[in-house]
């Protein structure tokens, strides 16, 4: 059976406007996978992360061979993202300032517990945001996309291509949403999750001033069908795949209270564990996205706005230039100079297997 769906999910709200919301650790729901299908048993080292000639992929995702550059297996790219993980946690910027003053201090990158915090934190404001813009008028819609992990023969598929023919849509999807909503004052947050397997699927959350159904949505679906190289219709019958539910109040059960902390929570993994402690479909779908380099939130311009922290008023005088890195966290201990005219950077390499032989 190939898999490749989409479903939608509408609600209402009945939360009175102002209200406040409860803290990210009292709403959190569960963090347990909860995809539909794509969960069978896949062995990620008899699996290429990419074939594709073309492919661009992280330097440290591939390896030359006699026939060019090939990509690693998922199993290897899930170790060596783990490897760079526990380098990049342990590593620390050292800054210094006019006056000689130095300070060190880590940078979060997005497989952190601190950046899954931070993005909770902000798909919460997200909702309450436009709760107290919309009131009660505030609706929301959740579809989700998805694409089959297998080729016509029944086997895996390599999780990048997968991935690549999964977003192949999203533009004709993102113009579809204009076309059902025109009109309407409404934001969306797309957000990018793994099934069991480790394979990806997108959400999109839609809130809406004033109501919607289900079958609005049918255009998305069907844009999502033409656009994706892989995904089946018998996946997409928006009749059969549509649940209703009620934003409700926190105090009341059997509700969902704030569609943008639900969507962030799909992001996989626990917020209080390090990436490299997590279940093993989650390391996957992470060595993914790091050896792509994809986005796995794509928030609209007024929720952008939205979900932007706000401004301390605390900020420091004093300008600070890059000195270096200092890779056991100990500034005090081992510098290692940087050029900051070359730092950040990341190498990727494209993939291609027409090279001559060796003589």
């Amino acid at each position: 059976m190939r898999y490749g769906g989409g479903v939608v999910v509408v609600s209402s709200t009945d939360q009175p406007a102002g209200n406040d919301q409860p803290s990210a650790h009292r709403s959190r729901l569960s963090l347990s996978n909860r995809a539909d299908g794509q969960t069978r048993s896949v062995s990620p080292s008899n699996l290429r992360l990419a074939k594709q000639d073309g492919t661009q992929l992280r330097q440290e995702a591939t390896y030359d061979s006699l026939e060019g550059v090939e990509a690693v297996d998922w199993a290897e790219a899930t170790d060596r993202w783990e490897s760079w993980y526990r380098d990049q946690r342990d590593t620390k910027i050292v800054v210094e300032d006019e006056l000689g003053d130095r300070a060190a201090f880590a940078t979060p990158n997005r497989f952190t517990p601190e950046y899954r915090e931070m993005l909770y934190a902000r798909a919460q404001a997200l909702e309450r945001g436009l709760r107290d813009r919309w009131g009660k008028l505030l609706h929301t819609a959740m579809v989700t996309l998805t694409a089959s992990s297998t080729d016509a023969e029944g086997r895996p598929r390599p999780p990048v291509e997968h991935l690549r023919d999964l977003l192949e849509s999203w533009e004709a999807v993102r113009r579809a949403l204009s076309r059902t909503l025109d009109g309407r004052e409404w934001e969306y947050l797309a957000i990018l999750e793994p099934h069991e397997s480790g394979y990806v699927h997108v959400h999109i959350g839609v809130f809406v001033k004033g109501p919607v159904v289900a079958e609005q949505f049918q255009e998305v679906i069907d844009a999502h069908l033409r656009n994706c190289p892989s995904a089946a219709a018998e996946a997409h019958e928006l009749t059969e795949q549509v649940t209703v539910r009620e934003s409700s109040h926190p105090s009341r059960r059997g509700g969902v209270e704030n569609l943008g902390a639900y969507l962030a929570a799909y992001i996989g993994g626990n917020y209080e564990s390090e990436a490299h402690e997590q279940p093993d479909y989650v390391k996957r779908f992470y060595a993914v996205m790091w050896a792509t380099g994809k986005q796995w939130f794509r928030p609209s311009n007024g929720a952008q706005e939205l979900m932007q922290p706000p401004e301390d008023g605390d900020s420091d005088a004093r300008e600070w230039r890059l000195i270096g890195i200092a890779p056991d966290g100990d500034p005090d201990e081992e510098v290692i100079e940087v050029d900051p005219e070359r730092a950040g950077g990341v190498a990727y390499r494209r993939l291609r297997t027409d090279l001559p032989p060796p003589d």
